[in-house]
């Protein structure tokens, strides 16, 4: 596993990151799938540990949203005892109500609840990377800089931003003096050219998702579509009459396949090659798939003509 700076104040983050939602189990949110199938408690801990052990990845992202808490919870068992060979990052901001229901509030008072549940579900006395998980609201904004900016000098938390790509909320929170980090989705097809100028420009990290783009650039899916059980958070995404060619037409990038560059490959080393992607964290729940993840890292970037016809076969899905 290569390592890259993220922020300073932070350790340095290995190339490939686990993210947690989809190891936080089932969620419902206002009666509808906001989750993933349930790989189990043990299944989810011993998936992490893995990661570390037999990988060398050191980074995970996790919210006080996923599974209600269960993923921050799991998340605080598989690091137990080993915090200091972790780099954690968690969200704030998008809760589940009393009655299941999807309650987004980033004021203020709610901060601290928010902070201190993260904590203790986590197991640990800071965190790494905090980040807003909804937008913030403008009149609330101000206040909750100054928390942060206090939970920095209490040593709670190491680095501070949020999970977007609208430019403008994130000039808004630099404004503010509360922007380490960007959590922001990036793929071949969906480069997100702007955000990557804007982090560079501020030299702000930058944790990529979205890598595989719903699935859409798996490769697992370009021959056969998929079928998403009803309790998988992808069922609600997908109309099931064109499902088959929405997935087929991304193919197009097999072109560029080659012996020991699959798919995931391909799509893994070009959100890599940019000099604004400090981790990608990616959404598998096999350690097969991460293993997988972390081969892409030793492979050589894409070279110019690569690059070019990516960004030509980008164009043109987009254009169809």
């Amino acid at each position: 596993m290569r390592f890259r700076s993220l922020t300073p104040g932070c350790p340095e983050v290995g190339e490939i990151g686990v993210g947690a939602w989809q190891l936080g189990g089932p969620l419902k949110l206002d009666g509808r799938t906001d989750g993933h199938p349930e790989i189990g408690r043990e299944a989810a801990i011993g998936l992490i540990r893995r990661c570390h052990d037999e990988l060398g990845i050191n980074f995970i992202d996790t919210a006080e949203q996923y599974g209600a808490g269960e993923s921050e919870r799991r998340v605080g068992e598989a690091i137990a005892g080993r915090r200091d060979e972790w780099v954690v990052c968690t969200k704030f901001g998008a809760q589940v109500g009393p009655a299941g229901e999807r309650v987004n509030d980033v004021s203020a008072p709610r901060f601290p609840v928010s902070l201190e549940g993260s904590l203790r579900r986590l197991r640990t006395d800071h965190i790494d990377v905090y980040l807003y998980h909804t937008p913030p609201d403008p009149g609330e904004a101000e206040a909750v800089a100054g928390l942060l900016a206090d939970a920095k000098a209490a040593g709670k938390i190491r680095a501070c931003g949020i999970s977007t790509n609208d430019l403008a909320l994130c000039e808004f929170l630099l404004g503010l003096g509360c922007l380490d980090v960007v959590q922001f989705a990036a793929n071949l097809v969906q480069p997100a050219g702007p955000m990557r100028a804007f982090l560079a420009a501020n030299r702000l990290g930058g944790i990529v998702r979205g890598t595989f783009f719903g699935g859409r650039l798996s490769g697992r899916y370009f021959h056969s579509p998929p079928e998403f059980t009803p309790d998988d958070i992808r069922s609600n995404w997908f109309d099931r009459d064109s499902i088959v060619g929405e997935f087929a037409r991304y193919a197009a990038f097999e072109e560029l396949l080659k012996p020991g560059r699959p798919m995931p490959a391909l799509a893994i080393r070009g959100v890599l090659d940019e000099p604004s992607t400090s981790t990608v964290i990616l959404g598998a729940k096999s350690f097969d798939d991460y293993a997988a993840a972390a081969r892409a890292c030793d492979l050589p970037p894409l070279d110019p003509a690569e690059r070019a016809r990516v960004g030509e076969i980008a164009a043109s899905l987009s254009d169809a």
